[in-house]
């Protein structure tokens, strides 16, 4: 890992694993599927099939690891002190 002085956002990310454990009402609050409950539940099966471990919390997010974690995105806004 390579350290800069660029100051990066990083998108919070979810363990899949944590997610398939909590129930039914917990999980719907917190992830919104096409196919509810159970879909969502498929569809994280299948992401830790791929190996994917991490469900990042925003779908906007263009810059993922392998793993599923948000990779970060450098902040080239001028910052106003």
């Amino acid at each position: 890992m390579t350290l800069t002085n660029t100051p990066t956002t990083f998108h919070i990310h979810i363990p899949v694993r944590v997610l398939l454990r909590y129930g039914d009402k917990r999980l719907g609050d917190i992830v919104t599927h096409p196919g509810g409950v159970d879909g969502a539940r498929k569809e994280l099966r299948e992401m830790q099939n791929q190996g994917i471990i991490f469900l990042v919390c925003d779908s906007k997010c263009d810059n993922r690891k392998p793993d599923g974690s948000c990779a970060g995105h450098p902040d080239t806004k001028d910052k106003v002190a």
